[in-house]
């Protein structure tokens, strides 16, 4: 493969997406609700919550963080929780809706431009043609991700040390997520999107469809959210060495299977 070809197709989408208002708003104010705005709420609002609120945020942790937060006051231990723990499940979401939203715009985004034969009948060969699709979606969705952690981090720092009383973030399972789980996570739902993408006629329709490519990471989220399922570092790398497992997997078998005389087929 031609790494020169994959980066133009890749840059070829970053450029139509940043043009596009339908794909690029959603992108930008969701996360940054998340990253900002519900943080920031509840380590403001900690100091004014009843005890009994403040102790349910730690009471669902597992046992082996009990010694690191041993000695903090309960608005401590809750922020420290909080921060460290159950936030965390909106980087899950954060990727996974980017990667969503810029994949679902690849082949079908082509389509409602008229763009899409002229880019089928270009020298690229299939696999050139997927896995610049593919890149052009996970490349902005992982580095938005990390932009997010930045302001994320900051945030925790300002806020929620004087809270916790010692700087602690980031803690341990947020390296595992960010370096092995955001990208793990972006290039599974990446595929599956542009695959979906790649077989029905318009940006709504595969975005649609793409849904339910999310539900199980919503399900993930769901469980970190409610305190079934706390993920620490452990349960981050296990997930981040499965979902990249299946990366290739998928990778291999959608490069295999494209046939881009389908889809010209498919669309005229």
């Amino acid at each position: 493969m031609r790494t020169s070809v994959i980066r133009a197709i890749a840059m070829k989408d970053l450029r139509e997406s940043a043009a596009n208002s339908q794909v690029l708003a959603p992108m930008l104010i969701v996360p940054l609700i998340f990253v900002v705005v519900y943080p920031l709420g509840l380590l403001i609002g900690l100091r004014y919550m009843p005890a009994d609120e403040v102790r349910s945020l730690f009471e669902m942790v597992p046992a082996d963080v009990f010694p690191t937060i041993a000695g903090l006051t309960d608005i401590g231990k809750a922020a420290y929780i909080a921060t460290s723990y159950l936030f965390s499940a909106f980087f899950l979401i954060i990727p996974a809706m980017m990667a969503t939203i810029l994949a679902a715009n690849s082949f079908a985004g082509e389509k409602e431009r008229h763009t899409l034969e002229g880019m089928l009948y270009t020298p690229a060969t299939d696999s050139e043609l997927v896995i610049g699709k593919i890149l052009g979606a996970v490349v902005p969705a992982v580095a938005f991700s990390w932009v997010c952690f930045v302001i994320y981090a900051v945030l925790v720092n300002v806020f929620g040390t004087p809270l916790v009383g010692r700087a602690y973030f980031p803690t341990p399972n947020w390296w595992v997520l960010m370096l092995l789980v955001v990208p793990t996570v972006s290039v599974f739902v990446t595929a599956c999107v542009v695959w979906v993408s790649a077989r029905v006629a318009t940006y709504q329709a595969a975005n649609s469809i793409a849904g339910l490519v999310v539900l199980p990471v919503l399900l993930l989220v769901l469980g970190q959210v409610t305190g079934v399922m706390i993920a620490g570092p452990g349960v981050f790398a296990a997930l981040g060495v499965v979902l990249g497992v299946l990366d290739l997997l998928l990778l291999r078998w959608i490069v295999r299977t494209f046939d881009r005389e389908r889809v010209v087929a498919a669309f005229i």
